[in-house]
């Protein structure tokens, strides 16, 4: 009876312990039966989801909506390429033209470039492409570099193909092109033209039928106020016997001077010229201030480019300081007659680089209505 008694309560333990071990399968298996539910639920939707946007993009005949974004995105983006290319920060200059200019913006607003020529780099590979960059503005650029490339012209494309970057010809007619990068430590002077020359290695001329350049302003300051002139004032080249007007920038605007001719007066060499005064005031007293000399020499065919700054250097030293006192009134809106007395023998008096100071002028009364 005892052993009985003994027996029976690890039997009824383990018969709730079997019965809780069963419970729990059970719990787990409905889980398990509720994780393979909502998978199939979730691979279901990711299979319609699938199905629908292969139906969309396999389509049988037409463009597909996603076809019609790619063409879309693809033309703007050209267009975008295309407004860039448009802005003007690069210099397009060939070979076969050498007239005019092309302009290229920088940090410090839009410079000129000019090609004046193109000779062989004796002693060396490439070409020497002579350029002029012309400075507008008053800051004077004293170190640059200038990128770019250059290699044949555009290929003319057939009617009805566009000049892009997604056109064959096109991209691979910019695969054929050479980039290039100098530094030049040339100083650019403001309100004037410079001669920089760069060396381009192309094998043969039909290589530069087309030149790139933009540029990269490093080092530049401005031109202040200074004893000697105005915050305004620039020097101008005048050429005795020319045509061509000078532009003499002053605090009050700018004024056109013609040289006509020279001829000797006494110790030194009378000038006379034409000052156009395109605005509303007379000026009363002013003068001429600057050097006067020889013309500026011009490149030598085939002339490297420390033989023609050596020349340009010595050219510099000959020039003689003058200050001249301009013997009539300059009228408003009008070319004025007027003549200056250069201290120096007409034989040296070929060339006159100036400034106008402007001392008096003179307002028209209000008129009475």
């Amino acid at each position: 009876m005892w052993y009985s008694m003994r027996i029976f309560p690890v039997f009824a333990v383990f018969i709730l312990c079997s019965c809780n071990d069963t419970e729990r399968l059970d719990r787990l298996e409905s889980e398990i039966r509720s994780i393979r539910s909502d998978t199939r639920d979730e691979v279901a939707t990711l299979r319609e989801r699938v199905e629908a946007t292969e139906g969309k993009v396999g389509g049988g005949g037409g463009s597909t909506p996603i076809e019609e974004r790619f063409a879309h995105l693809e033309s703007k983006f050209t267009k975008l390429l295309e407004k860039y290319d448009d802005r003007g920060d690069m210099a397009y200059l060939s070979r076969n033209n050498l007239n005019g200019h092309s302009t290229m913006q920088t940090d410090h607003g839009a410079l000129m470039v000019r090609l004046e020529g193109i000779d062989l780099n004796v002693g060396g590979d490439g070409f020497n492409v002579h350029l002029s960059i012309g400075n507008p503005s008053a800051v004077s650029i004293q170190q640059f570099i200038l990128k770019g490339d250059y290699g044949s012209g555009v290929p003319v494309l057939s009617p009805g193909q566009d000049y892009t970057l997604y056109d064959k010809q096109i991209d691979e007619w910019q695969r054929t092109l050479s980039p290039f990068e100098i530094m030049v430590t040339k100083p650019l002077k403001p309100m004037s033209w410079t001669p920089i020359d760069v060396v381009l290695n192309a094998k043969a001329r039909e290589d530069l039928d087309l030149m790139r350049f933009s540029m990269v302003i490093q080092n530049a300051h401005l031109e202040g106020i200074n004893a000697s002139g105005g915050s305004g004032a620039s020097h101008a080249h005048i050429t005795i016997d020319s045509n061509a007007a000078g532009v003499l920038k002053t605090d009050y605007g700018a004024f056109l001077v013609v040289a006509r001719e020279a001829e000797a007066a006494g110790v030194g060499t009378r000038v006379k010229i034409d000052i156009g005064n395109p605005y509303g005031f007379a000026v009363n007293q002013c003068r001429l201030v600057g050097d006067f000399g020889q013309p500026i020499p011009k490149r030598g065919v085939g002339e490297n480019q420390a033989k023609y700054l050596a020349r340009l250097d010595a050219w510099t030293a000959s020039l003689k300081p003058f200050s001249a006192q301009i013997d009539s009134k300059v009228s408003s809106f009008r070319w004025n007659e007027a003549s200056v007395l250069i201290p120096g023998p007409p034989g040296e008096v070929k060339f006159l680089r100036a400034q106008l100071r402007i001392e008096n002028v003179t307002l028209p009364h209000a008129k009475d209505k």
